[in-house]
């Protein structure tokens, strides 16, 4: 029955085929169900074991057909000789060998068939395989040239990355030794504001060489570290450099040897002295820390202050002082007043520049 399931699915389609359902549901191997039975294995719908078994159902009804013939005319003759039997028996045993023969002919056809078949598509199937080999082998070939190229190409590298590092070395030692020779604040008495600013500009150049060669790397931090030390060193030293104008008004009587206007005698003016009103606004030539605020006969009331690196100025005849010995005071801030006290001949401001502890010219400093 199960043969009979699979036929129904196989074989029943639609249109006409659908009347082969009768013969297939009752079971009955009629000539009908053999003809859709037929149509269906060789239009290929129909595996061709089921058409083998359609040749021994077919050889096997032939036989009982004969068979039944047969007996039916020695049942009618009722008189029938043994070898007459056997000779029937003989004939129908013959019979059925020679239709399995057929059968297995068949069969035989099919398996070479199927035979040709796989070996042809064994031979695809080789020729395939050996057309991917010979792709495969022409790629490693190739990746084995590129492969040696990208090594070659590595190792100039690696070797132009040593050169490279030698060459950091080298600058980073030459920068190290510049930086750590750099003396920005010594001398810086007798320096002028013009060498201070070149010399902080040198510095800002030095930054960039250092950044332009090493980037911004740890070592390349830390000798901008080292610079920038350095540069707050010499800003430090710039503000307490005595180059801010003191005052408001025009020097009436410089630096340098003169007669004195009160007392006739030719001395040396230690300062210079800028006329102007009483109360005119006095500030700080430079950073520093005040060291005197006084009086004198000859000076009045005065100011100095210690700016440090050998450098101090002086500040005199003033009608008011702003500030206190200790006091911390930056460039430009005011400090006293203008007056006429002491030995003078009307308001103005006496103002000193005093390097390690020798009066010199203001106008080198404040020009």
């Amino acid at each position: 029955m199960a043969i009979w399931r699979t036929l129904k699915k196989k074989i029943c389609r639609k249109g006409k085929e659908r009347r082969g359902m009768y013969y297939i549901k009752s079971g009955k191997q009629t000539r009908t169900f053999f003809k859709y039975l037929r149509k269906a294995a060789m239009s290929g719908r129909l595996p061709k074991k089921y058409l083998f078994r359609w040749f021994r159902i077919q050889a096997g009804r032939f036989f009982c057909t004969i068979k039944n013939g047969l007996c039916s005319a020695l049942y009618e003759a009722r008189t029938v000789s043994k070898g007459s039997a056997l000779l029937v028996g003989v004939g129908a045993a013959v019979t059925a060998l020679a239709l399995n023969v057929c059968v297995l002919s068949v069969e035989v056809t099919a398996l070479q068939s199927e035979k040709t078949q796989l070996a042809q598509e064994l031979t695809d199937t080789k020729t395939a395989l050996e057309k991917d080999i010979e792709v495969l082998t022409d790629s490693l070939e190739s990746n084995r040239a590129e492969s040696e190229t990208k090594d070659e190409i590595i190792e100039e590298q690696k070797n132009a990355l040593a050169d490279s590092e030698a060459e950091k070395e080298d600058l980073i030692a030459e920068f190290t030794e510049q930086i750590n020779n750099l003396d920005l604040t010594g001398g810086a008495a007798s320096r002028s504001s013009a060498d201070l600013s070149n010399a902080k500009n040198s510095l800002a150049e030095t930054e960039m060489l250092i950044r332009d060669a090493l980037g911004y790397t740890e070592t390349a931090d830390a000798l901008v570290a080292k610079l920038h030390a350095k540069a707050e060193a010499l800003q430090d030293t710039m503000d307490r450099y005595p180059d801010f104008y003191p005052t408001i008004g025009e020097v009436n009587s410089p630096f340098g040897y003169r007669r004195h206007p009160i007392t006739g005698e030719t001395k040396l003016h230690s300062g210079q002295d800028i006329g102007s009103g009483t109360g005119t606004p006095i500030w700080a030539a430079a950073k520093g820390t005040v060291s005197y605020v006084g009086y004198e006969d000859g000076y009045g009331y005065h100011i100095c202050i210690d700016h440090g690196n050998g450098l101090s100025t002086k500040y005199a005849h003033l009608s008011e002082m702003l500030v206190s010995v200790g006091d911390e005071v930056g460039k430009g801030d005011l400090i006293a007043r203008m007056g006429a006290t002491g030995r003078v001949t009307g308001p103005h401001l006496h103002f000193e520049v005093i390097r390690n502890g020798e009066c010199v010219d203001p106008a080198d400093y404040i020009g």
